[in-house]
């Protein structure tokens, strides 16, 4: 099997990675994994994981929170959720 030049080397559609992401339980793992299926001479997961980071910072953040500070409080539930059971009723 030849080396592929760097041209010559598929490219996922980062557009669609960054996508991808929003669904729950998918990772860049997961992704990079789906990619290699397709393009076993694709690149490796950590130039995947560089060059999405890459392209992720090129893009225009897009929640902009205007608060003082101390007046809320803001909770990020990442990823899947948990179970949780009151003790006094059950």
């Amino acid at each position: 099997m030849r080396l592929l030049s760097p041209e010559e080397v598929p490219l996922p559609e980062w557009a669609r990675v960054k996508h991808e992401l929003t669904r729950k339980g998918v990772t860049l793992l997961l992704l990079w994994e789906e990619y290699r299926a397709k393009h076993p001479t694709g690149l490796g997961y950590s130039q995947f994981c560089r060059r999405f980071e890459a392209y992720n910072v090129t893009l225009d953040p897009r929640m902009r929170q205007s608060h003082k500070a101390g007046e809320k409080l803001f909770v990020d539930y990442a990823g899947l959720t948990v179970a949780l059971t009151d003790p006094k009723t059950g």
